[in-house]
């Protein structure tokens, strides 16, 4: 199972580079500058589930998420990330400590219905693509998808504050079935 995720990452990172070094000269300078490498560092809360009986306080648990990626064309771009760091269950009183990694195709969705090469205060970005999640308490991995809508919030040329509202959707995550792990962060954002 190692040697197939190292495989996919390998792939997944080849297809980033020639996708770079594909991109077009004829984006503006400010588009250029604007949107370019990135990484990003968010925390928030996550819970297991959505059902009327999965909003009580000890299904929650800390969310930590860290990317990192690169603008394509004005209005997408791919990005790779991390999810962790455990997840409570209603089913248990335990931690269930996970690693999930991830790659996305991002959407700037206000520069696709715009057009415009100007910087804006707020974007609105939707994302998502698939992931290797491993549970560290039933020593399994799964493949599941990762989708999401993220607010951002430019500071300056080369920060932002993010936030987050995403999921992570698959078989077989925490109860044998569909499971689904939403989550909310917020956190910041670094261009360079």
């Amino acid at each position: 199972m190692k040697t197939s995720v190292i495989c996919i990452l390998a792939f997944i990172l080849s297809v980033f580079s020639n996708q770079l070094s594909a991109q077009s000269n004829s984006q503006t300078e400010s588009a250029e500058k604007q949107k370019g490498w990135f990484v990003e560092l968010n925390a928030g809360v996550q819970m297991s589930g959505i059902k009327d009986e999965d909003f009580i306080p000890s299904n929650y648990s800390p969310l930590l998420k860290i990317t990192a990626g690169k603008w394509i064309g004005q209005w997408w771009g791919l990005q790779l990330g991390y999810k962790g760091l455990w997840f409570n269950a209603i089913s248990d009183d335990i931690r269930h400590h996970y690693t999930y990694l991830y790659t996305e195709l991002m959407i700037d969705a206000n520069a696709l219905l715009t057009k415009s090469d100007k910087p804006r205060f707020w974007s609105l970005i939707l994302h998502a693509g698939p992931g290797y999640f491993y549970n560290n308490e039933y020593h399994k991995s799964n493949i599941c998808g990762n989708l999401g809508v993220q607010n951002q919030f430019r500071i300056n040329n080369q920060f932002s504050i993010s936030i987050d509202i995403s999921a992570i959707v698959g078989w077989d995550i925490y109860q044998g079935d569909e499971d689904i792990l939403p989550g909310v962060s917020g956190g910041l954002v670094y261009r360079f």
